[in-house]
């Protein structure tokens, strides 16, 4: 009988928490639809602005309350409070989110994260449970890919769930992720540029440079010298890299060839002359200095895509 009143004074204890942190939800949301707080205010809440160069980047307020708290503000908050005493608003997209509409059509880019598991330094995310592992970071470099008008595909299934039911062990991450290419161009045959996500192991310094008195994490190439794609996908990487340099020169570490004996050499590189493995930053770096670097990543590989599909129309 004491192991039940136990177990039941857990559940409510459980159910207590659940309740509050839905209260707080709420309020949040209420104090913004009212425009008690505004846009800043709250995302300083939030996070005690340790995103700060989130404020002029990707809607900041509407991307952290959507994976903390899995509120759309976009689709809850009224334009105006002549608005709110309508019966009946129709609901309009702007003019800028029809023409961001218009240019996006079919996707070209795919993104995902052979280890997805791969982990940033969290900092005071922690308490709002957003998970800063790279594959937050392809979903940043989505909505910047996007924001440029090329439509992408951030590919979310569990690589760790399939390898535990395929009874696969890590090392097999690769042969995953390639399941999930080979599934995902056949549902989506526009898909063109293929990028596999990653985040090194170094030591910070070699992670992290400074540009304009902001820390930006630091880009490392990775080619497999052994696939029938390797020329191609080496040209590809040096045009990024040549673009990326041009942003300031030591944002990127270089182009890392690989081959021989305990090594991948292939990295899934021989499924398309455009798929290439980036690793961003490391283990040490912030997710603001990830997302400082995602913001020029994806300029320079929307150019890339644009570049390649103009050569393509003149031959």
């Amino acid at each position: 009988m004491g192991r039940f009143k136990s177990k039941k004074r857990f559940n409510n204890g459980i159910i207590y928490v659940v309740l509050f942190l839905i209260s707080i939800s709420l309020t949040i949301k209420y104090l913004y639809d009212e425009d008690k707080i505004g846009k800043d205010t709250l995302v300083d809440y939030l996070v005690n602005d340790s995103l700060g160069s989130y404020k002029n980047n990707i809607q900041d307020i509407d991307f952290l309350l959507k994976y903390a708290l899995n509120i759309n503000l976009e689709h809850t908050k009224p334009s105006s409070k002549e608005e709110k005493t309508k019966d009946k608003v129709e609901v309009k997209p702007n003019e800028e989110e029809v023409n961001k509409n218009e240019e996006i059509k079919e996707p070209l880019v795919y993104i995902y994260n052979s280890h997805q598991t791969e982990q940033y330094q969290n900092g005071n995310l922690a308490p709002y449970t957003i998970d800063t592992t790279v594959l937050l970071a392809s979903k940043i470099l989505k909505e910047y890919m996007e924001d440029e008008g090329i439509g992408v595909i951030v590919e979310e299934q569990n690589v760790a769930d399939k390898l535990k039911s395929l009874n696969l062990k890590y090392n097999s991450s690769y042969k995953v992720a390639r399941m999930f290419l080979e599934s995902i161009v056949i549902e989506h045959p526009s898909l063109t540029y293929f990028i596999d996500l990653h985040r090194d192991s170094s030591k910070y310094e070699n992670t992290v440079t400074e540009i304009n008195g902001e820390k930006y994490a630091r880009i490392l190439f990775v080619i497999g010298e052994e696939n029938q794609n390797y020329a191609v996908n080496y040209a590809m990487a040096e045009k990024l890299r040549t673009k990326l340099v041009a942003f300031d020169k030591k944002l990127v570490r270089g182009i890392l060839k690989k081959s021989g004996p305990g090594v991948n050499g292939v990295y899934n590189q021989d499924f398309s002359p455009n798929a290439i493995l980036i690793e961003v930053g490391g283990q040490y770096n912030s997710i603001s200095e990830v997302n400082n670097t995602l913001q020029v990543l994806a300029k320079a590989f929307v150019e890339y895509i644009k570049e390649d599909n103009n050569e393509e129309e003149k031959n």
